[in-house]
């Protein structure tokens, strides 16, 4: 027998494959830190990517600066402190700059995470928090010309300057986070949100997942472009969540020069498709709920062979999903299916329901997925995951399935690990 350790909720856990089985562990590629990150920060900012840079915005204009929410792991605290001191020098004052946390459709931050989000910062600016639901909140704008309708939180339409700090890494809808996200969904209402989601769940998960130019990423983009973004801010991270390369400027532009270069940390090699695929639900930051947990189970499936096991260890501490309880109740389901629930009017949460459809395509393709979390048994097996009480169990059962010579590949970082086979 041969042991391998699993990461699980600030701890790890040992598991045994037999010594027949070929076992092969991939993690993101080491890819070492910039040496000054300040000066990592300074640099980009020099050097906007498509823009003539933050001095040719104009002077004394209300701005507001949109950063992502604890679900993410960019280094807010390093960047809005370089950024301020820009704004400044270009002739705005912090009074007439507002930090906009752009929560998507998550739950609310906690005072207690917004401080260790933003740091000390928080002493200088006005920070307010978007949520989705609160119509009183939001600008209705009507619908772009492709037909996408406009909900935008209000004090993002009211500043004259808007700028975006996010993160650069692979997303299971709109190809890579980062760019135009940071706006779409980020500070946008459910109408809005609801579109892109839903038209995620028409495509094959593996035509998304790490493609900068996916259909969805190219709406996001022209939705944008409809509301107005007018500068960003974004990182790279390594395995130690350490800036690689910070790219600022354009939108569009900005973001795919990140794209090139998280390329080199996020995509992993692996000679073949797995028979068993191990996935641990890190960073951290993506183990708070099933709804973050869930890219670990699409990265999987782009690691394993038809009819294979996902064995998934993510703590999901606050459960499925707190804001969308659609997905508990209805569970994963194919396309089709779901999009009968949608049509009858069952299912109205549009965000549950691509969701529900996108891991219901890996469930169609007779991928068993067994789901090792604080959820319990009755919502696990409701959401058509296989429970798991205890690790080992889990990978006998697979092994069982599979034969003892299987391939098992386990994947580290697996909810932003983009696995590609040579």
């Amino acid at each position: 027998m041969c042991s391998t350790k699993i990461p699980y909720d600030d701890d790890w856990i040992t598991v045994d494959v037999p010594a027949s089985a070929t076992l092969r562990i991939v993690d993101l590629n080491q890819v070492g830190g910039v040496a000054d990150e300040t000066a990592e920060i300074e640099r980009a900012l020099d050097n906007p990517v498509g823009h003539g840079g933050l001095e040719t915005l104009a002077k004394g204009k209300r701005t507001v600066v949109v950063i992502d929410d604890n679900t993410r792991p960019t280094p807010v605290n390093k960047i809005l402190p370089v950024l301020l001191d820009r704004l400044n020098h270009a002739g705005i004052e912090d009074r007439d700059i507002e930090v906009l946390v752009a929560q998507g459709t998550h739950r609310q931050m906690s005072d207690g995470e917004l401080r260790k989000k933003i740091g000390e910062t928080q002493r200088r600016i006005s920070v307010r928090k978007h949520y989705w639901r609160e119509k009183d909140m939001l600008v209705d704008l009507g619908k772009t010309p492709s037909g996408v309708p406009l909900s935008v939180n209000r004090a993002f339409l009211d500043s004259s300057i808007r700028i975006g700090i996010g993160h650069i890494a692979p997303h299971c809808q709109a190809g890579w986070t980062g760019g135009a996200k940071i706006v779409q969904p980020g500070v946008c209402g459910a109408e809005t949100t609801d579109y892109t989601h839903w038209m995620s769940a028409k495509f094959d998960v593996r035509e998304l997942l790490g493609i900068a130019d996916n259909p969805v990423r190219l709406e996001i983009e022209d939705t944008v472009r409809n509301i107005g973004l007018d500068f960003i801010v974004n990182t790279v991270l390594n395995r130690k969540e350490q800036i690689v390369k910070a790219v600022a400027g354009d939108f569009v532009k900005a973001h795919r020069q990140g794209v090139e270069a998280a390329k080199e940390i996020y995509r992993a090699s692996i000679p073949s498709k797995a028979d068993i695929v191990i996935a641990d639900s890190n960073p951290p930051t993506y183990s708070i709920d099933l709804w973050q947990a869930s890219k670990a189970i699409i990265a999987s499936y782009l690691a394993v062979k038809p009819g294979g096991t996902i064995i998934v260890f993510a703590p999901c501490r606050e459960g499925v999903s707190p804001e969308h309880p659609e997905l508990a109740k209805f569970g994963h389901r194919p396309y089709e299916e779901v999009k009968s629930l949608v049509e009858s009017g069952a299912m109205n949460d549009l965000n549950a329901a691509s969701a529900s459809a996108q891991i219901g395509q890996v469930l169609a393709d007779n991928v068993t997925i067994d789901l090792y979390s604080r959820i319990s048994r009755a919502e696990t097996e409701r959401l058509g995951f296989e429970y798991v009480e205890n690790p080992q169990t889990a990978i006998n059962r697979a092994l069982e399935r599979h034969g003892a010579d299987s391939k098992i590949l386990v994947l580290r970082n697996g909810s932003e690990i983009l696995p590609t086979t040579t």
